[in-house]
């Protein structure tokens, strides 16, 4: 589709209206350039910047301090229409990054299969004056291509609508299934990757790049001003310590980066003790931040010791701020973090055998299950009771800490979070009714007395009652949280699988750096309740979970008078 055939001066002009006012000469542009399936015409003498599947070109005056930066973002899949595929990527490239509105006024025109849909929003950025945002989404032929152009004077509108004009998508080529010009991304999840002696799984949703001395995996809905890679190391063939390699990996990867280590309390990073893992092999991992271009970064380092040799993972990550206050790097987001462990505690070797380990389950018999009651704090502090909703699974684990996994238990690997917080996790033996739990810091003794689990801590006897399955659960009805900055947050559910969101989901979901929150912006879509997890699919595309116990709810009655929801199991008030 040759884009010239569809008028963009009515989408331009709702842009314009926001706060420029209208414009000016035409400008020069070069020869045509392609990334994947769109050909466009970028305009000459403008700065390029290339990224994996993405390309921006910007242009600064530096008289009077106007800029304008217009970004492609190649082919992806479409996520079902074009009005979904639009509300995806003005969340992803609209409301992440620059706060905008969630639900804009929109433009839409249709030629040769195609829908274009447009709009645009004025911003604030730090150090400007007053800009515009524009987002162009077209979709067709199960395809979705976008361009971003962000600019703060209006004698650069015309450079963008001849740019639009210039892009021409070719329908009859398959696009990549997320934003990636890799050579392996349609490779299967359940196919692991080889480099060299080592199996891998590249998280699902990332893309995938392969090269001579290592393999580079890239999270495909990460914010166009942000940087996350996982990247595998060559091997380190040498003797000496997990420390010692450690040390030598992490500055192979500074340098790898072109980054200068910044100094810290303890060194240029800090690191965890070596320690075996479940799979068997002894690791290490560290973490430090690079000085990159004058910008800080983030490095963390996985060295695992394999026979005589160090297998390497390096993880590198922007740090930014949010509103020009509160700093976060990318992997403070659950779902980056979540990917990363998993990805690292999956990896296997061709010349080490891993033992054979059962998978855990709240379904078992015997005492297997979510339990809740309260017992004495652990924290040596203070002397009170917290509520405690220990987890005891089929293969003898055992989750005992005063805060419930985040996101529940569907999906969770329960072998990886022993590894990141030893603490509450441990194993428990039962049987003739009597049994301990065997925790780094004590063996508590726990005994069954009727439908009640007696768990004896400080010489205290502290009786648990099992919680039910939730599984298939439905809501029904309008749900309030209270007051927050004068607004009530609510949430509407409806008892076939659907729910409306307004605020409530961004204040259970409990991450209060908004620009990581992935449910700061309402939305609606379907929802789910499996193994104490409530499934949240929104319609734009964001997925989001949060931990249900089922305190309080029985499955005949959707609508009871309060749902407690989320790890803290927040209130929620029908209305």
């Amino acid at each position: 589709m040759k884009s010239s055939n569809i008028s963009y001066r009515i989408i331009l002009g709702l842009l314009l209206t926001l706060s420029l006012g209208l414009l000016i000469p035409q400008t020069a542009f070069g020869q045509t350039e392609k990334i994947g399936i769109v050909s466009y015409t970028p305009p000459k003498g403008w700065n390029k910047t290339p990224k994996e599947n993405i390309v921006a070109f910007s242009d600064i005056n530096q008289t009077t301090g106007g800029f304008c930066i217009i970004t492609v973002y190649g082919a992806i899949a479409s996520v079902g229409n074009p009005q979904n595929d639009f509300a995806s990527e003005w969340y992803k490239l609209a409301v992440k990054p620059f706060n905008a509105e969630a639900n804009p006024r929109t433009e839409t025109q249709s030629a040769e299969g195609w829908t274009v849909i447009g709009s645009g929003a004025a911003i604030e950025l730090e150090g400007s004056k007053p800009a515009v945002m524009m987002l162009t989404v077209f979709s067709g032929f199960g395809k979705t291509v976008s361009f971003v152009a962000v600019f703060n004077d209006k004698s650069y509108a015309t450079q963008i609508e001849a740019f639009i004009g210039s892009v021409e998508v070719d329908k009859t080529t398959a696009p990549s299934p997320t934003n990636s010009n890799s050579n392996n991304n349609n490779r299967s999840n359940a196919a692991p990757g080889k480099f060299g002696s080592m199996s891998y799984t590249k998280p699902a949703g990332w893309s995938e790049q392969q090269f001579q001395d290592g393999v580079v995996f890239k999270p495909s809905d990460l914010p166009a001003d942000e940087n996350l890679a996982i990247q595998i190391m060559p091997p380190l063939n040498a003797s000496g310590t997990l420390e010692q390699a450690l040390r030598q990996s992490f500055d192979e990867a500074a340098a790898m980066y072109n980054g200068t280590k910044m100094y810290q309390a303890d060194g240029n990073y800090s690191k965890n003790a070596a320690r075996k893992s479940f799979n068997g092999w002894e690791y290490i991992r560290g973490k430090g931040g690079l000085n990159i271009n004058q910008t800080e970064s983030g490095l963390e380092v996985f060295v695992v010791k394999i026979n005589n040799r160090f297998e390497r993972v390096a993880v590198l990550e922007s740090r930014k701020y949010c509103g020009g206050a509160s700093r976060y790097y990318a992997t403070d987001r659950r779902s980056y973090r979540n990917a990363i462990e998993n990805f690292l505690f999956s990896l296997q070797f061709a010349d080490f055998n891993e033992p054979a380990l059962q998978t855990g389950s709240t379904k078992g018999g015997g005492i297997a299950g979510v339990w809740q009651g309260s017992t004495q704090s652990t924290e040596a502090t203070a002397l009170r009771l917290e509520v405690f909703s220990p987890v005891f699974l089929s293969n003898g684990q055992v989750y005992f800490g005063p805060v419930f996994p985040l996101e529940g238990l569907d999906g969770l690997n329960t072998r990886i979070p022993p590894e990141l917080n030893t603490r509450h996790w441990g194993t428990y033996t039962f049987s003739g009714g009597r049994g301990f739990i065997q925790l780094p810091f004590a063996n508590i003794p726990i005994r069954t007395e009727g439908d009640k689990l007696i768990i004896t801590k400080n010489q205290t006897d502290w009786p648990f009652y099992k919680l039910n399955s939730v599984d298939g659960a439905t809501f029904n009805g309008t749900y309030v949280l209270g007051a927050v900055n004068g607004k009530i947050p609510a949430i509407t559910f409806t008892s076939d699988g659907r729910f409306t969101d307004n605020g409530a989901m961004k204040e259970m979901y409990h991450e209060y750096i908004s620009c990581i929150n992935p449910a700061a912006a309402p939305g609606s879509g379907t929802y789910e309740v499996k193994d104490y997890s409530v499934l949240f699919n929104y319609s734009d595309g964001r997925r989001i979970k949060l931990a249900f116990l089922g305190a309080e709810y029985t499955k005949g009655n959707a609508s009871p008078a309060t749902l407690r929801m989320s790890y803290n199991e927040d209130k929620l008030t029908r209305q």
